[in-house]
């Protein structure tokens, strides 16, 4: 059963999302804060994660920022009933799949929901177990570990890396350096072909 981590400090709202995903067979665990919800993912595995991006205690962004540093295989969809350019953009450079605005239809969630899984499906279902089998072997860390993911997958430049991440392009030189390092080689180009070649052993 798809798992769903739903975050919303609204407890009408939380309620009726709660329902409407139990009724189409997800299996929905529900917070109303950012600790709460961090603590949760912390000790559970999911499939997607629905977050409020202004929580009472915090906001959604710090979410988002755990998951794409600690499981990036996670799906977020943002939600928030005060949209601006600012925190779209801050979203999606922390990897969300989707943003909705409220109030959204019971029809666009379903979208989004879908829309996330199959992301997560076209990634692939042992793209998890590689890349920790290869960072295992090499003494990846998991942020060395989710830039690797990215030059792999999309072959970022460091700029592109930078933005994608929300951190600085002397800080992506920096992961890189230590990155070549650990696996040995000397390129980005290099790196991908020996992830690559190391998964056909």
């Amino acid at each position: 059963m798809r798992s769903i981590l739903l975050v919303e400090d609204e407890e009408l709202l939380r309620d009726s999302l709660k329902a409407f995903l139990d009724s189409r067979g997800f299996d929905v665990t529900v917070a109303d804060a950012e600790g709460v919800a961090l603590e949760l993912l912390k000790a559970n595995e999911y499939n997607i994660v629905i977050a409020d991006i202004y929580l009472g205690d915090g906001s959604g962004f710090g979410l988002m920022k755990y998951i794409q540093e600690s499981s990036p295989e996670v799906k977020c969809i943002a939600i928030t009933g005060h949209a601006s350019l600012d925190s779209a953009i801050t979203a999606l450079r922390k990897g969300v799949c989707d943003y909705l605005l409220k109030p959204f239809s019971y029809l666009e969630l379903m979208e989004s929901v879908n829309k996330a899984l199959k992301v997560q499906e076209e990634e692939g279902q042992t793209t998890r177990l590689d890349y920790d089998k290869f960072a295992a072997e090499f003494g990846i860390t998991k942020k060395e570990l989710i830039l690797i993911r990215h030059v792999v997958s999309e072959g970022l430049s460091n700029d592109d890396l930078a933005d994608k991440l929300d951190i600085s392009k002397n800080t992506v030189k920096v992961h890189l350096r230590n990155i070549f390092k650990k696996v040995g080689v000397e390129s980005k180009t290099s790196l991908a072909s020996k992830f690559l070649s190391f998964n056909q052993q």
